[in-house]
């Protein structure tokens, strides 16, 4: 095998140990002894030679992680209705979750917890990932939601479909066990389109109870 090759195979290898080191024992807990024991690496500097340190590989798997949903959530996306932008997000934020049991997964282990114990790392990962996607999924929202629409409204609305969508993620011990044929990657686009047309029929409400408000004010002054 050639030295570059072979070089890069070792690195994957580590990578993909890490992962399940850190998923299993978590970021505070995993060491790079083991990390470089279930890679198969001899050599226990292995991660820094190829990382710098357990906290630069631990960042490599959270910036992999972090930018899953950002590959394909930008697509088209400014020539999009607000429609379709919504239904677009659902769906391919299922897919990312759920298509092949991916929520089941130690990348997913790693996700959920950094968002229960979350690492030094968090601050940075929201700023670069995060707030670029929620500022466009907010105004996303407002569009929705029609002129009148305040930031709370749409924050509010944001909650309530990605708390449709993680349900899974954080419930499935319990859920599983509820309703044990429930087959989550089976089921992932028929889920997607319920939490859209749910989401959308929330939305509407919300909109309506808005402009009847507004109504309702008109009449008092009249």
């Amino acid at each position: 095998m050639p030295e570059e090759i072979k070089l890069k195979h070792t690195q994957k290898k580590l990578f993909d140990a890490a992962i399940k080191v850190f998923a299993d024992r978590g970021y505070r807990e995993a060491t790079v002894r083991e990390i470089c024991k279930t890679a198969g690496a001899a050599n226990i500097n292995a991660v820094n030679y190829y990382f710098g340190s357990k906290e630069k590989l631990y960042r490599k798997i959270l910036d992999t992680i972090f930018s899953a949903y950002d590959r394909f959530d930008q697509e088209d996306w400014d020539r999009k209705t607000p429609r379709e932008q919504l239904k677009a997000m659902i769906a391919k934020f299922c897919a990312m979750l759920y298509k092949n049991n991916a929520f089941a997964s130690d990348i997913t282990s790693i996700f959920i917890s950094e968002m229960t114990q979350p690492s030094p790392f968090i601050e940075e990962l929201v700023d670069t990932y995060n707030r670029p996607r929620i500022k466009r999924h907010l105004k996303m929202f407002r569009d929705l939601l029609g002129e009148d629409a305040t930031d709370d409204m749409a924050r509010d609305c944001l909650v309530s479909v990605a708390g449709q969508l993680l349900y899974y993620s954080f419930a499935w011990p319990v859920f599983s066990r509820l309703f044990p044929d429930y087959s989550a990657d089976e089921r992932h686009e028929q889920w997607a389109a319920h939490v859209y047309a749910f989401s959308l029929g929330g939305i509407e409400a919300v909109r309506n109870q808005t402009l009847k408000k507004k109504e309702d004010a008109h009449g008092d002054y009249a």
